[in-house]
């Protein structure tokens, strides 16, 4: 899916500022990052002025900010907003780059972490983590892999990362003599539970149709891979690829259990109780817990055959401006944002995951997630975390387009399975072909 929802007051994630002197930092630096000044250019005088893009903006992102520039003097950082998710980052993005102004540090999308790293050049950000001594170690390695390019270079942290999971209305499982304690858990028994539910005027089951996101999910659950072994071309046209579509358009077209409904609809469609299931982005708690007038559970994204994985949506904190002093000022507003602490506080606002260890054991963070147990799902499938597929290639990052328009062909019984993806396939190697 295109994770990311405008509007969700979404994530933002934490740790420790090393100019305070916070847990992140095991002190004065012995030498500066190569190519980045020593961190005393941030004694100045005046403060270094950077700016932060991010999808979010609102109370949220106001607060973190004012927080972080009222700690010190030394930095001044300016929130912009961009709109249009995090394709409208990556349109605003090219645009600078072509006038040679790009942002200080930035808040990009998951799917677009080989652009960042191939296009942005985006900064390494080991010679910060070295220099500074700062403990990387309670991060959780599935997402640490989210931010590292083809090189094996960490370029980002992870910042609001989210997986899909199955809501479920526990209230509607009772109606149709089903278990509450026993929701589907895979893809096998999922559309004959999906046909039980569907009664007294509401569907049993949703998944976005523009759900590129949650086809990764789903294809590579049923076995399958984005890519070929060798790197050359896409696999979207694979046995796996077309079973895991034609489950989900059997439900559409077959079996008239799952209705057609865009990312957000789903959302206010769980929440009203015009659908029992959803397989979504964890990150849409902050959208249905507060209206939701029934018995509201999650489960695990379910398996197929046993396996289940689970990319990762939402973002990596990212830092691309080539100034020595502004690199500088945004690795010290990073390290603000990814504070366990801060962790927490977004996380119990949004839904989104916290990013470390530390974050999830804080006794607050327990508490949470023991009075809504709704959240928890998304933690038993951490191991089960993979990146978000970025295609290769100039037009890698079109690609996802193609298999949304291919898919939702399907599901409006234009074209079948086959065909749909035979033709995403087509599309999509003639656009990473170098």
């Amino acid at each position: 899916m295109r994770k990311t929802i405008t509007g969700l007051l979404l994530l933002l994630l934490s740790i420790a500022l090393a100019a305070c002197g916070t847990s992140g930092s095991s002190g004065a630096p012995s030498a500066a990052p190569s190519g980045s000044a020593d961190a005393a250019s941030l004694q100045a005088s005046e403060p270094v002025e950077i700016e932060f893009w991010n999808i979010w903006g609102g109370e949220l992102i106001d607060s973190l900010v004012n927080e972080y520039n009222s700690s010190q003097n030394k930095v001044k950082v300016k929130a912009v907003f961009v709109q249009n998710s995090y394709e409208g980052i990556v349109e605003k993005l090219q645009v600078q780059a072509a006038a040679k102004k790009l942002p200080d540090i930035v808040s990009n999308g998951l799917l677009y972490t080989r652009f960042a790293n191939d296009v942005m050049h985006a900064v390494p950000l080991e010679p910060f983590i070295e220099r500074d001594g700062y403990d990387m170690s309670d991060f959780f390695p599935t997402m640490l892999n989210l931010g590292k390019n083809e090189q094996g270079q960490l370029i980002g942290l992870p910042y609001g990362i989210s997986t899909p999971i199955l809501y479920y209305n526990a209230d509607h499982f009772r109606a149709a003599g089903l278990d509450p304690d026993k929701p589907p858990q895979t893809w096998e028994e999922f559309p004959a539970v999906a046909k039980q539910l569907t009664r007294d005027g509401h569907y049993g089951a949703s998944v976005p149709i523009d759900f590129g996101w949650l086809y990764q999910a789903l294809m590579e659950t049923y076995g399958g891979s984005m890519m070929s072994a060798d790197g050359q071309t896409v696999g979207l046209d694979s046995e796996a690829s077309v079973n895991a579509v034609r489950a989900v358009t059997d439900m559409v077209n077959k079996d008239k259990s799952m209705p057609l409904l865009q990312l957000l609809q789903t959302f206010e469609s769980m929440a009203k109780g015009d659908v029992s299931m959803l397989a979504n982005t964890t990150a849409g708690l902050g959208q249905i817990l507060p209206t939701a007038q029934f018995d509201l559970r999650t489960a695990p994204f379910p398996t197929y055959g046993g396996k289940r994985i689970v990319p990762a949506g939402g973002a990596n904190l990212m830092i691309f401006t080539q100034d020595p002093a502004k690199q500088e000022a945004a690795w010290d507003f990073m390290k603000f944002l990814i504070d366990p602490q801060r962790s927490v506080q977004i996380s119990k606002s949004t839904g989104y995951m916290v990013s470390r260890q530390s974050a999830l054991d804080d006794p607050e963070m327990q508490k949470f997630l023991e009075e809504k147990p709704v959240y928890k799902a998304t933690y038993e499938q951490i191991d089960g975390m993979v990146p978000w597929f970025n295609f290769p290639g100039t037009g890698g990052t079109r690609v996802q387009k193609i298999i949304t328009d291919q898919i939702q062909a399907a599901l409006q019984g234009q074209k079948t399975p086959e065909e749909a993806m035979k033709e995403a396939a087509k599309q999509a190697n003639a656009l990473i072909q170098p």
